[in-house]
């Protein structure tokens, strides 16, 4: 499991750095004078903002992974409190 998360989190910290790295060529880059690199700037916006909506993405999917574990967990401490109470009641109640 633990794997899985590692490498998820490695992918999405790349694509990250792809889209920081996409953003500063965009801030650095001069006036585009020719239709070619107007068009070319364009893919790179969408690439970026696509590139931000899956990290949102899997920011929003990682911590639905947080909150199921947490609630699996809570759900696991209650079980053993009430599977330990009737026992004890039922044994020591009947003495």
């Amino acid at each position: 499991m633990t794997s899985k998360d590692e490498f998820s989190r490695d992918r999405a910290a790349i694509r990250c750095a792809r889209a920081t790295m996409l953003l500063y060529s965009l801030s650095s880059s001069r006036t585009i004078d020719t239709a070619g690199e107007k068009q070319e700037k364009g893919e790179t916006r969408r690439e970026i903002e696509d590139l931000k909506r899956k990290l949102t993405m899997e920011k929003k999917k990682m911590n639905r992974i947080k909150l199921c574990g947490l609630m699996e967990l809570l759900l696991l401490v209650v079980l053993v409190l009430l599977l330990s109470t009737f026992f004890l009641v039922f044994f020591l109640g009947s003495t």
